[in-house]
């Protein structure tokens, strides 16, 4: 009787081993709008070294905020980019954020990407960066990427993006 129960428990097993499922594929808009807000979580792995950041970007055409949150809210960078500059903490900082977030932290992230990924489902951004939206979800009745993964091609960079807010704002 056991080994019955034990063969049946195995056949279930690989019968939902053999269930096919199907990503979602969501109908990607061709307009980003001109303002809108993100939140999440940046896992980024480089050179055997992990490390996990909160986000959160208010953007208006190319002009943006970004909040870098480290884990259990153990400070808090305030990074705005405009016509001015590059703002850091209230301060004007004399590069870009590539080279910024390369200097602080030894790695970046194609900020400025962001949006063809989550509201045109971009899975190639540039030359640098091999891009792959894993899922998607539903918020406000519109489909947005919720895990991304980029790796980038000459540095032993890689990032997953967990999205867990899109807003688009008037």
């Amino acid at each position: 009787m056991k080994w019955m129960v034990i063969l049946l428990f195995g056949w279930f097993l690989q019968g939902c081993a053999t269930l096919e499922s199907k990503p979602i594929k969501p109908a990607s808009s061709l307009i980003i709008p001109t303002q809108w807000q993100a939140q999440g979580r940046v896992g980024m792995s480089m050179d055997n070294r992990n490390q996990n950041i909160g986000f959160v970007i208010n953007a208006k055409n190319q002009d943006y905020t970004l909040k870098l949150s480290a884990s259990l809210g153990l400070g808090q960078i305030d990074i705005k980019s405009n016509t001015q500059g590059l703002w850091i903490d209230g301060k004007i900082i004399e590069s870009n954020l590539e080279q910024w977030m390369s200097d602080e932290f030894g790695w970046y992230f194609p900020i400025q990407r962001l949006a063809p990924i989550l509201f045109q489902h971009k899975q190639s951004v540039d030359d640098e960066w091999q891009v792959k939206i894993i899922s998607y979800q539903q918020i406000n009745g519109v489909n947005y990427p919720k895990i991304v993964r980029l790796n980038h091609l000459t540095k032993a960079i890689k990032i997953k993006l967990l999205i867990n807010e899109v807003n688009e704002l008037k």
